[in-house]
């Protein structure tokens, strides 16, 4: 309820400030005439795992945008996947939570965003429309704003606020189409052309360091081992962390493999079940960056984990990796990566999908 009638009053709010706005239209042409140096990307509303199906977009932005200084606006959940993208030249945290009790400090990021002065903004909205990212593109001064059309989420807001509205894809189209693909999608209408669905991610050298130190001090230089993540942060998604435990201990008799255990905010009682289940010859890995994590992964024999933002961290660093599937469809979510397998009962039922199935896809991967 209490996020119904905020996004009411949002929704509102925003109708009002559209009034006072210049509602002059450009079209793709005349932004491809518009000398564009000074680039702001906002996409701060999604999770780790969406931020980096968005990677390929931002490659073809870059390609697209070749002189301009990119600049991403991201939220703190996803903000540290972006910071050593290659595509990218800046990444500015919005953390909507803390600005909300700290009016102040709104104030100060959205000064911060003026003196840069971009001279175009873009909203990158696929899934949903958000219009907290829509009121940061005005908050933002840029000359001219571009966005997703928010049609497909019932409203004409985007109509509104955006120089130049960006198409989204029909239902039958986006059901047969991969999500990156999907954020290339609104792009491709100013001329963004990218074929290259894979992600990426860069863990810092000192990550690097690190990492090696720990695989030295946990098993040995140059040893075998795979990294197991049996959590999740939607419950439908989660496969029960003893049959993690299982296959695990499967692989670790089979191939001499040492296993780390990685923890989240959200990972206790999966990573409890995990411990009873497998012993106490697992190391426990809480809360690691994203680019040590990275970093481990590309490393492991094997990265085992569920449908979650674990998973596209593999496909970004190339880890070889098996993914447990619940109701989501791999074709449109998984890494595009041939090196993440995805498995996945056809009820749909995570809990439907046996261990047998998951050790046959990692022994495969790991015989390959």
């Amino acid at each position: 309820m209490r996020k119904r009638i905020e996004r009411a009053a949002k929704t509102a709010l925003a109708r009002f400030v559209s009034v006072f706005l210049s509602r002059k239209k450009i079209d793709a042409d005349e932004l491809a005439r518009m000398r564009v140096e000074r680039l702001l990307v906002i996409r701060q509303h999604n999770q780790m795992g969406d931020m980096l199906l968005a990677v390929p977009a931002f490659r073809g932005l870059r390609a697209r945008f070749a002189g301009a200084r990119i600049t991403v606006v991201a939220a703190p959940i996803n903000a540290d996947v972006m910071r050593r993208n290659p595509y990218v030249d800046e990444v500015l945290v919005y953390a909507k939570e803390e600005n909300r009790r700290n009016p102040f400090g709104l104030a100060r990021f959205v000064a911060g965003l003026r003196r840069r002065r971009f001279d175009a903004v873009i909203v990158l909205n696929t899934v949903s429309f958000s219009v907290t990212s829509m009121m940061l593109a005005v908050a933002s001064g840029a000359r001219v704003r571009l966005g997703s059309t928010s049609r497909p989420f019932g409203h004409d807001l985007a109509a509104r606020f955006y120089h130049l509205e960006l198409p989204l894809p029909g239902r039958e189209e986006l059901a047969r189409m991969h999500e990156s693909a999907h954020n290339i999608y609104p792009l491709s209408a100013i001329g963004v052309r990218e074929r290259n669905l894979a992600s990426t991610l860069v863990p810092l050298p000192e990550e690097e360091r690190d990492c090696d130190r720990f695989i030295a001090a946990s098993f040995g230089e140059g040893a075998r081992f795979i990294v197991v993540h049996p959590g999740a942060g939607k419950r439908q998604n989660m496969w029960p962390a003893e049959r993690f435990a299982a296959v695990a201990a499967a692989l670790r008799e089979r191939f001499r493999a040492g296993t780390v255990v990685v923890s989240g905010p959200v990972d206790a009682e999966a990573l409890a079940a995990f411990l009873v289940a497998s012993g106490p010859d697992a190391i426990v890995i809480s809360r690691p960056s994203v680019g040590f994590l990275g970093a481990l992964m590309k490393r492991s024999a094997l990265t085992l984990c569920n449908d979650t933002g674990i998973m596209h961290v593999a496909g970004a660093v190339g880890s070889r990796c098996v993914a447990v599937f619940g109701p989501t469809d791999p074709a449109r979510w998984k890494p595009i990566n041939d090196t993440v397998v995805a498995v996945k009962d056809e009820s749909g039922n995570v809990e439907s999908v046996g261990a047998d199935g998951v050790i046959e896809a990692a022994v495969a991967l790991l015989r390959g």
